[in-house]
């Protein structure tokens, strides 16, 4: 069984020598006693049937700062890389992540350009919410396990998910032609070619000790990445055997802190079939899905409510698997001006299902402006809609007591 080597009292104790890197000293200081993570709101002025290439969550190749590759702020508070972490555990995994899929235990997280306190920090204001989850981006040509990055978020009271993109971020063009690179063809991966950064990875993972959510080749039913079943000369089943190799690795580096997230795209038309590539339930804790209200729509014509937008897709996952939901990519443009109107029946619909277990939104000025601080009235609707402490009550800390009946 998983052992997660983590006190609440220590986990208090990180955030508060922190608060004043994240600025939100009521909120966090109120986890010491176990407390709420809603904060007051300070905002004055405060995110897609079928994505495209190079749509929100797909890579931008002119972009300042690449979302999907975000470096963190170096002037950031950070632990040093030699921060004593608590070791996995060497026990065979257990599926321990299913006790937080609960109504009372959903999160909120947020996925910036950098993942920095500052971005954080203004995207918590506007909420009303400190974030349980921060998603970072990490692509397989950059570099090992971030420990940096993932010890500046968990020391300022956020579970890390990594969007781990098994490609070159930076490779020019786009479409169907960014997504031409035979070093990352899936049989690469299958074969063994990577096996070395991988087991690297999931051993500096494992000796990090910590809750880590891993979004591991997401949207993985488009054409736009490498890895997809679509793209450069794969073929079907392939990325069923290349996830179920990675996964496999991981447990041979006993990296039993991993939160396992299989993230496609919502179903259409001209993508692969979901179950093509669903690698099975146990290879997987959370489903992941991604919608955007303008993007592939134009919400002066049409705006869809959440089961209009996610509802297929759910019944197709439905049919495969009743592990929980996460929505790992959402956010709205103000085009049309009914994005606050959207927010709110978005996050009634959330609400009222206890299988979705977590919201990540997608706080960056990308393809259109998807933040909520794009207006008072978006973000006044999104703090609302997050208000409710019965189903938002989720903390970081609720994960290691979710654990403690596992632990041995």
């Amino acid at each position: 069984m998983s052992t997660i080597q983590i006190t609440f009292m220590a986990f208090a104790l990180a955030v508060v020598a922190v608060t004043s890197d994240f600025g939100t000293d009521s909120a966090l200081a109120s986890l010491e006693s176990g407390g709420s993570r809603a904060i007051e709101s300070s905002a004055s002025a405060p995110p897609q049937a079928d994505l495209v290439a190079d749509g929100p969550g797909s890579p931008d190749p002119d972009a300042t700062v690449d979302p999907d590759s975000g470096t963190p702020d170096p002037n950031s508070t950070a632990l040093d890389a030699g921060t004593d972490p608590a070791p996995g555990d060497t026990a065979v995994r257990t599926s321990w992540a299913d006790g937080i899929g609960t109504v009372g235990t959903a999160f909120l997280g947020v996925s910036t350009p950098t993942g920095s306190a500052e971005e954080v920090t203004t995207f918590a204001e506007a909420a009303g919410r400190v974030p349980d989850v921060v998603m970072l981006s990490r692509d397989w040509a950059s570099g090992g396990f971030d420990l940096e990055a993932v010890n500046r978020l968990w020391t300022a009271g956020h579970i890390p998910m990594i969007a781990w993109e098994p490609w070159d971020h930076t490779s020019r063009g786009g479409g169907r032609l960014r997504s031409r690179q035979p070093d990352y063809q899936l049989q690469t991966i299958i074969k063994g070619d990577h096996d070395e950064f991988i087991l690297d990875w999931a051993s500096s993972a494992a000796a990090w000790g910590h809750p880590v959510i891993l979004r591991f080749a997401h949207e993985m039913n488009g054409y736009w990445y490498p890895w997809a079943e679509l793209a450069n000369a794969n073929a079907e089943g392939e990325f069923i055997e290349a996830w179920r190799h990675v996964y496999d690795l991981f447990i041979e580096a006993q990296a039993t802190n991993v939160i396992w997230v299989w993230s496609p795209n919502l179903a259409g038309v001209t993508f692969t079939p979901i179950d093509q590539l669903w690698p099975g339930d146990e290879y997987v804790d959370w489903v992941g899905l991604v919608g955007y209200l303008g993007n592939g729509i134009d919400p002066r014509v049409w705006t869809p409510t959440f089961d209009e937008l996610f509802g297929p897709t759910l019944a197709e996952v439905r049919a495969l698997t009743d592990h929980p939901i996460v929505i790992t990519e959402i956010g709205a443009t103000e085009l049309g001006g009914r994005k606050a109107e959207w927010i709110t029946g978005v996050l009634e619909a959330v609400n009222s299902r206890p299988d979705i277990v977590g919201l990540v939104w997608f706080e960056i000025n990308k393809e259109s402006d998807w933040r909520i601080t794009t207006s008072k009235a978006s973000a006044e609707a999104f703090a609302a809609g997050i208000a409710d402490e019965s189903i938002w009550g989720f903390t970081p800390s609720a994960l290691e007591s979710s654990l403690a009946p596992l632990l041995g």
